[in-house]
């Protein structure tokens, strides 16, 4: 018994989950890596002679990182077209010759890295640093209420100060990608140590799911009837086998005395039994299956208590999911 749903039955809502992660220097196997992109000719550069920074399953080169984040992301600020990553005064953009990458496998952080969940904590210099996002984009020195308060004076004055403050680069959240360009010596090495000098990074990923509101409406007399066999007179039937190897065909306990209850062949029922026809007989909907237009099993919504179909009322079952 099929019934089509009508288009204004189907709701489809997308929401965005986080979840958040924890990682230090110690997991570039699993998809983080941090590393140094410097400014240099690539006139002569060659693959065997690049300076590089390696990890079990990647490597970074130092001049070619520093020409991919300027083409990507610095060069042409002030030309949105041929710029990456968002494009407003929010966010203050400045590269040396040289920065630090901490990059996230898109594996970890899903659509983006939600704006304003960033915190990295490093121990490569001899005070322990921690570096926060501020929503837009810009990483800042947060280990005190100094830096903090230094930060906010540059932000407030739309970065035009001569003095960045603790301003220490950008995050990328699209990409996953955080730029350290604070060439400073108390943040040159940010992201780039190892062992008691490595890092930890925490971040939420960002991934939207769709709810899928299906409301199934049984009308009036609707769906009253069964196909169920046990409603049905005349199901009996038996089996005799004969030979040693009964076992093979009949249920436990039925092989010693060479006989069971299966049946040879079906017998089409003529007649319900006397209570189905009863007036106040209703079935009860325990379940709803809902299938594509090629009559497909997509999605079964089970009933937390059998509900009985009463042919004088509508019913409105909601089948609801995430996927």
């Amino acid at each position: 018994m099929f019934k089509a749903l009508d288009p204004q039955d189907i709701n489809i809502t997308p929401f965005k989950v986080y979840k958040q992660f924890t990682v230090t220097n110690t997991d570039s196997g699993s998809g983080v890596y941090g590393f140094k992109a410097v400014s240099a000719s690539a006139h002569g550069w060659t693959e065997s002679t690049g300076v590089k920074t390696t990890f079990d399953s990647a490597s970074f080169y130092q001049m070619p990182s520093w020409l991919m984040i300027n083409h990507m992301y610095y060069r042409d600020t002030i030309n949105p077209y041929n710029n990456f990553g968002q494009n407003d005064n929010r966010q203050y953009r400045e590269l040396h010759s040289s920065a630090s990458i901490v990059a996230v496998s898109k594996d970890l952080y899903g659509e983006r890295i939600k704006p304003r969940s960033i915190e990295l904590t490093d121990d490569s210099t001899s005070t322990t640093l921690t570096i926060v996002d501020d929503g837009h984009g810009n990483l800042y020195d947060n280990s005190s209420a100094a830096y903090s308060a230094s930060f906010a004076s540059f932000s407030t004055s739309s970065f035009s100060n001569s003095e960045t403050g603790s301003f220490v680069g950008n995050a990328f959240y699209e990409h996953g990608l955080l730029v350290f360009t604070n060439t400073g010596s108390r943040y040159n090495g940010i992201g780039t140590g190892t062992g008691t000098d490595g890092y930890s990074l925490k971040y939420k990923a960002q991934v939207t799911i769709n709810e899928y509101e299906y409301v199934c409406i049984v009308g009036e007399r609707e769906f009253n009837a069964t196909m169920n066999i046990t409603m049905t007179h005349g199901r009996s039937g038996s089996l005799n086998i004969s030979g040693s190897d009964t076992w093979r065909s009949l249920p436990p306990g039925d092989a010693l005395y060479k006989s069971g209850s299966y049946s040879t062949k079906y017998e089409p029922a003529t007649e319900f039994t006397n209570h189905y026809t009863h007036s106040k007989w209703s079935p009860y909907v325990t379940q709803v299956g809902l299938y594509n237009d090629f009559n497909e099993l997509l999605a079964v919504g089970q009933l937390s208590s059998p509900m009985k179909n009463d042919p004088e009322i509508s019913l409105g079952i909601v089948v609801r999911f995430d996927g």
